[in-house]
């Protein structure tokens, strides 16, 4: 009765569609929850597959086993969909925004952190002597030799460099954490 309604189906006559609807439903279903799918997955992709037999029937006419048809596509759309579900699950959009944000705040607390470390660096220097404070600037930001600022400043090498580790220890005994990790790199240059 099942293989007449295919040819039936296949020939052109639509009411033969809802016989193998309701002849396959039960062994599909059954089928697809055995392959561990929940119920509502197994009863979408069965509506999927048939409705894609009613759209292309013309193209079936070369099916002679309807029921190990529905079964193999069955099985096909129902790991497609596994699949396609599993892959939107990687690529969840709500991790890159969460990943998008914190790259932001992470550039919001780092710029807050270099102008919170100039400011105290700045305050730092200002509470050196003129002298001690013009051979930092040379050192550090002009990027100057001893010998090259001690002819500047008048001074000898030696006197240019006891100015700066002088300089960078006051600094240093006076400076929070933050800044000391700075002054501590310093030093090690020094020595």
């Amino acid at each position: 009765m099942v293989g007449e309604a295919w040819k039936k189906f296949i020939a052109g006559d639509d009411q033969s569609f809802a016989v193998l609807y309701h002849a396959y439903f039960s062994v599909l279903f059954a089928y697809a929850l055995k392959l561990g799918f929940d119920k509502e997955t197994c009863k979408d992709a069965i509506q999927d597959i048939f409705f894609k037999i009613y759209v292309s029937k013309k193209k079936l006419t070369h099916i002679q086993h309807i029921e190990f048809y529905l079964i193999r596509s069955l099985k096909n759309h129902l790991f497609d969909l596994h699949h396609d579900e599993h892959k939107i699950q990687e690529i969840n959009y709500l991790d890159i925004f969460v990943e998008n944000e914190k790259n932001i705040v992470e550039q919001i607390i780092d710029k807050e952190k270099e102008t919170a470390l100039k400011h105290e660096v700045s305050h730092l220097l200002q509470n050196l002597p003129a002298r001690q404070r013009k051979i930092i600037h040379y050192r550090y930001e002009f990027n100057l030799s001893y010998v090259e600022i001690g002819a500047i400043m008048h001074l000898s090498a030696d006197a240019v460099k006891k100015n700066l580790y002088r300089a960078l220890k006051k600094m240093k005994d006076t400076s929070t954490t933050s800044t000391n990790y700075i002054l501590t790199y310093l030093f090690t240059i020094l020595s």
